[in-house]
């Protein structure tokens, strides 16, 4: 010790800069920074305005007898005091459009409305920016491209690409009802990373109150390079992700209803306990979606509060919504509630191994999507566990990430990926933590999953769970900085918008081995404030629970649920209500036993198959096989367009995509 500070004294002698500096001066540096830099960036918007309306030069126009003979100012000044001007919008931008181009300069349209509105060779741009580029076709932007003179194009090619639909004929080609399915398109965002370099990557995420709901996204899909910063709270409550396993769940007709009624149950509850925060409904197919807005729908009617919510989150433009997975891009709530829907058919012990568009091509995306909506919270209604999806060589990337979701969801943690428990940067931390843990408090060092850590974390010595405060030390983390901003205001405005507001302290490392026991009795008494005068606002939960038969947590009263559910004729009332809930159409069956079936062996794409399932015995002369047998375990609960693997034992695993669903009575009435 003596040692380190003869070490530190001709330290702070021979380097000038080391002996003036003092933490109190520099935080009020500090404080002056962050005060002017947010005014500069206010002023630089006035003033970008202010030197767009001096330079403002409209052109006067042309004045005539008739109107259609005016042009520019002299037609603008003629429309404007109508308040419903005749003229076509397309015709004022053509014969007007350098006046209104000199008034507001900048234009906020989409793909669409450029093709509609502006007309081709009349108002050129220096710059177009494209947003949610991902999800535009080549052919829908190339208007917009063709208009400016630079093109910034901004998207996430980990998300939802466009959608095409094409028609599949039968294979008759009678030129009957054709089939459709859907395929996912190359977008602009593709052909321009193919073709612009370098690329450049937004990596900062700050939309997530809780680091856990991002966290898989940016490991399984984004390989760690996203920027996450922590949360004091732990999960499972209010906040990060948590999920309800369903274990007497039933996945019947592409519907679960006990998940439904479930998800209906947690709106109402949202709403009666959370009415702050907006709220989406997810499913996995339509059908699901549909059954649960009828359910919900006839549920808020009796629910107190239900309209007031719904009209004050409409008036925020963030409404209630149920939405299936195909639609829900672009949307963002407080909290998102996800039905998985599938699961165990009737009658059976094992999932059946399809999962819809998530087995289909591009299937992660639209996962990655779906985990990516929350800002606070995501609540998983589930009858799957981790250990009903198989996996081999030839499950769909889709049918991957679920399984390995629900396994996050269930233990909260990531293969290579660890919240706690790496090392500190340098000894001025360890001695920190050291004279912490001598008095009393436990400390995390390097809180965080992925591009920044909290220094040094200090728990709560009475909520369980939650951090009591984060010390930052001028170490690694501080210098690694690429800029002013970035280290002195955004990093701790982020943190202080995720809940450590009020409870981050800094220790200048000239500060505490000049007066080690100054800045330790300072560091005590602010935890020891906290301690007394601040209460966590969330708490954390279990992030996995467990309900129904087989969950080993039985009541009385829900085993007698159960066994009144499993009775026959409960049972067939429930699918009856289902039944008038959905409308079937002939491209929503789902294979069932009996049915005549249609596929393609993907590796042989011009031999058409058939097949029929029954539970009688087979007769493969006749191309009719039992339900026990492997190919029809296959097909079973596919839809037409999905794509099942049929694994055999000691031969290749053979994909396989349905085509065609004939049900027994439409065989009948066609004859």
């Amino acid at each position: 010790m003596a040692i380190g500070g003869t070490i530190t004294r001709e330290a702070f002698r021979n380097i000038p800069q080391l002996g003036r500096f003092t933490g109190l001066k520099h935080n009020q540096i500090r404080d002056e920074f962050k005060r002017l830099d947010k005014e500069i960036i206010a002023l630089r918007g006035k003033a970008i305005a202010y030197e767009c309306t001096r330079k403002a030069s409209p052109p006067p126009g042309r004045n005539g007898a008739r109107v259609d003979d005016r042009t520019e100012m002299v037609l603008l000044n003629y429309l404007m005091p109508q308040q419903r001007p005749r003229m076509p919008v397309r015709k004022i931008l053509t014969r007007a459009g350098g006046s209104i181009q000199a008034l507001k300069p900048c234009f906020m349209m989409g793909p669409q409305a450029v093709a509609q509105y502006l007309a081709p060779g009349v108002i050129k741009f220096d710059l177009v920016i494209m947003d949610e580029a991902s999800q535009l076709k080549p052919e829908e932007a190339i208007g917009s491209v063709a208009r400016g003179g630079q093109l910034v194009v901004v998207g996430d090619p980990k998300q939802l690409p466009p959608t095409s639909f094409f028609s599949r004929m039968t294979q008759d080609g009678d030129g009957g009802d054709d089939h459709f399915t859907t395929t996912d398109a190359e977008s602009i965002l593709d052909v321009c990373s193919s073709h612009f370099r370098p690329t450049r990557s937004l990596r900062w995420h700050y939309r997530s109150q809780h680091h856990s709901l991002i966290a898989f996204s940016n490991h399984s899909f984004y390989r760690g390079n996203l920027v996450i910063f922590p949360s004091p709270y732990g999960q499972g409550g209010k906040l990060g992700v948590r999920a309800v396993y369903l274990a007497d769940a039933i996945y019947e007709n592409q519907t679960n209803l006990r998940e439904a009624k479930r998800v209906v149950d947690a709106v109402a509850e949202h709403i009666a306990t959370r009415p702050n925060e907006s709220l989406g409904v997810v499913t996995l197919n339509i059908k699901q979606r549909d059954l649960i807005a009828e359910l919900l729908e006839e549920r808020l009617r009796s629910v107190r509060g239900a309209d007031s919510y719904r009209d004050h989150w409409a008036s925020e433009g963030q409404p209630l919504f149920i939405k299936n997975l195909e639609n829900v891009q672009g949307d963002e709530r407080d909290a998102i509630i996800i039905s998985t829907t599938f699961g165990k058919p009737p009658g059976s012990s094992a999932v059946r191994q399809n999962f819809g568009p998530i087995s289909r091509q591009g299937g992660w995306r639209r996962l990655n999507v779906l985990f990516t909506r929350a800002k606070k919270s995501i609540a998983l209604y589930t009858s799957l566990r981790p250990e009903d999806i198989v996996m081999d060589g030839t499950t769909p990337d889709g049918t991957k990430a679920l399984r390995n979701y629900l396994e996050y969801a269930r233990t909260g943690s990531l293969p290579t990926i660890e919240e706690t428990d790496r090392e500190p940067d340098s000894d001025f931390e360890i001695s920190v933590m050291d004279m912490l843990k001598m008095r009393g408090y436990e400390v995390t060092p390097q809180l965080g999953v992925a591009g920044y850590r909290i220094d040094i974390a200090v728990k709560h010595p009475d909520a369980p769970g939650s951090y009591l405060a984060a010390i930052e030390c001028d170490g690694a983390t501080y210098h690694s900085a690429l800029s002013v901003r970035d280290r002195d205001r955004i990093r701790q405005e982020i943190l202080e918008a995720l809940g450590w507001r009020g409870r981050i302290w800094r220790i200048w490392s000239t500060d505490w081995f000049r007066t080690p026991r100054h800045e330790t009795e300072k560091l005590i008494n602010f935890l020891e404030y906290l301690r007394e005068s601040w209460k966590p606002e969330h708490t954390s939960g279990d992030a996995w629970i467990e309900e129904g038969q087989g969950a080993g947590q039985l009541t009385a009263r829900v085993t007698q649920q159960i066994e009144s559910v499993a009775n026959t004729v409960q049972a067939e009332r429930e699918r009856e209500a289902v039944s008038s809930v959905l409308i079937d159409t002939e491209d929503d069956l789902e294979i069932e036993v009996g049915d005549v079936v249609r596929y393609i062996d993907l590796a042989r794409p011009n031999d058409v198959m058939t097949v029929q399932i029954t539970r009688g015995k087979d007769d493969f002369a006749n191309g009719i096989v039992n339900e026990s047998r492997p190919l029809a375990q296959a097909i079973l609960g596919a839809v037409i367009g999905d794509e099942v693997v049929l694994h055999l034992a000691g031969s290749a695993s053979k994909t396989f995509q349905v085509i065609e669903i004939v049900r027994p009575e439409t065989i009948t009435k066609m004859s």
